[in-house]
């Protein structure tokens, strides 16, 4: 079985980031690195039956965002994408990675197609899982985004992480999903509020940026999906030159977390598609 272990890195501005790192499966050690991203409201631990799969092309790494998890703020607060994008360079640093494939979840998602943006030279592929790119979406849906920001913001002021991933989950997944949520995932999901809180507000996105990727980038939606994933999934790839749009049948949007299987098969596949060496001198 793929190892693993648990590491950490202080980021340029002082703060503390916790990722996972997963040891390449035979033959594959010197395979382009991959990083995984994960959704809001959820963590790094929750993509481990992903990352072994993918550990198939080379080492896999996972980071626990900034806010969430293990790489709790101090004071949680809102953050640019900026700050994210900057944080996957510092994990590339530590780990003396030149550039790294990105695979995002959700927000996870957003997050890396910003940081192919930015960084170009840093990244060799992208695919993302349903990134909720809200600049993006109809008018309907990106003031339902905002007004969603507003009240996670007013929630967890006023009854903190729980209250504010109750109400960040009830407005992405629908009134009564929290609810819904069988007692222990219900406390998994109240502990991550804070990351909720950081995420809801999607600050900083370029929509501009997503032009100049020059990176190949996959965006993997599932038909079982909130409606506004779909959407969302072709605006981004009509943005980005040579993207590609692939549909999985019967897949939800937690399917990363829940079906690991035929999302690892789809990136495996997004992978050789975009004609990405198996090996590259990506390591320094």
């Amino acid at each position: 079985m793929t190892g693993a272990s648990a590491r950490t890195l202080r980021a340029p501005d002082g703060a503390n980031l916790f990722y996972r790192a997963f040891a390449a499966a035979n033959g594959a050690e010197r395979g382009i690195p991959i990083v995984l991203l994960h959704a809001t409201l959820s963590l790094s631990v929750q993509l481990i039956g992903l990352a072994r799969l993918l550990a198939v092309r080379g080492p896999v790494f996972a980071l626990d965002r900034r806010g969430s998890g293990e790489s709790a703020m101090p004071v949680p607060r809102p953050l640019d994408v900026v700050v994210h994008v900057a944080d996957i360079a510092a994990l590339l640093d530590a780990e003396e990675i030149t550039a790294a494939i990105l695979i995002g979840h959700s927000f996870g998602g957003v997050v890396a197609l910003e940081a192919a943006a930015r960084l170009p030279g840093r990244v060799c592929a992208v695919i993302a899982w349903e990134p909720p790119f809200g600049p993006l979406a109809d008018a309907e849906t990106r003031a339902a985004f905002a007004t969603l920001a507003t009240a996670t913001g007013r929630a967890y002021m006023a009854g903190g992480a729980a209250a504010a991933a109750a109400t960040f989950l009830d407005g992405v997944a629908g009134d009564g999903a929290w609810q819904a949520l069988p007692d222990g995932a219900r406390a998994f999901i109240a502990a991550q509020g804070d990351g909720a809180y950081v995420d809801a507000a999607l600050g900083g996105l370029d929509p501009g940026g997503l032009s100049r990727i020059v990176a190949p980038v996959t965006i993997l939606t599932g038909t079982a999906s909130e409606p506004f994933y779909g959407p969302i999934a072709r605006a981004v790839v009509e943005r980005i030159p040579g993207a590609r749009l692939v549909v999985l049948d019967g897949l939800r949007h937690t399917a990363p977390i829940t079906a690991p299987e035929p999302v690892a098969a789809a990136i495996l596949e997004a992978i050789a598609g975009a004609g990405i060496p198996t090996h590259l001198e990506v390591h320094r």
